[in-house]
């Protein structure tokens, strides 16, 4: 058995390995996450009527090697199709699709998403936001 001394050398070597482990791990996975999303069309604008809109952006990130993907986000009401594109570059979209195609209806107050074609994501919790709108949405 190691004396005091080897003993604290060995825990010490240990920690310092698991230490390289964990950053190398870090840098990995900061090294393969996707960057901002590159807007660079609005497919989709609709009026909520109580300031907020649904916009959705054609996100081009893939470049020639992969096909574009469609983001729709709910943001408080924006001016012109720069001003959507560079603002919501930073905001989380609640819908990330293949396909462009998403109609929306409203029938007595509440809002139908359509979606035809792969949904990547969904998330509801930017939705929760609007208050007195209800939306339902049927895949």
């Amino acid at each position: 058995m190691p004396g005091p001394r080897g003993f604290k050398w060995l825990v010490q070597g240990l920690l310092h390995g698991l230490l390289v482990v964990c950053l190398g791990s870090l840098g990995v996975g900061w090294l393969m996450s996707p960057g901002p999303p590159e807007l660079d069309e609005v497919v989709l604008k609709y009026s909520l009527n109580n300031g907020s809109s649904i916009y959705g952006a054609r996100n081009n990130q893939g470049g020639a090697t992969a096909g574009f993907s469609y983001r729709y986000y709910v943001h408080k009401d924006l001016g012109s199709d720069q001003e959507i594109l560079t603002t919501l570059v930073s905001a989380h979209p609640f819908l990330k699709t293949k396909e462009p195609e998403v109609q929306v209806n409203r029938v007595d107050g509440v809002i139908h998403l359509i979606v035809r074609g792969g949904i990547y994501e969904y998330r509801s919790y930017p939705l929760e936001e609007l208050g007195a709108v209800s939306i339902d949405m049927k895949l």
